[in-house]
């Protein structure tokens, strides 16, 4: 499991601000290419982390949320079906790594 980021203040600021745009640009039927093309952030690392935390955003909202099945949500978002399952996985080892670090037991009685 990757370790994850300490954003500086800056940085949050910055996170939040292209994370809403990002946002808005992928409901508003940009490609997940295009959208992240526009991200606005010098470091390179913070522009990927954006990129990424976006992509699960909207496979949250359309998959998970709205029910639509990965090849929708790919064909919406103008990118591939193993895009779409690769940070699905992604999304699942986060889960279940901050289950696993929160109290290593879930649902126990």
């Amino acid at each position: 499991m990757p370790d994850y980021k300490e954003f500086s203040k800056d940085e949050e600021r910055i996170y939040d601000m292209e994370m809403g745009k990002l946002i808005e640009r992928l409901k508003s039927g940009q490609s997940l290419k295009e959208a992240c093309s526009a991200i606005n952030a010098a470091d390179e690392e913070l522009r990927q982390i954006i990129a990424d935390d976006g992509l699960k955003i909207v496979i949250a909202e359309l998959h998970y949320n709205q029910g639509m099945d990965f090849e929708q949500v790919a064909y919406r978002l103008k990118t591939t079906v193993e895009q779409i399952e690769e940070t699905n996985r992604i999304m699942i080892e986060d889960v279940m790594h901050t289950i696993k670090s929160k109290s290593g037991t879930f649902g126990t009685a």
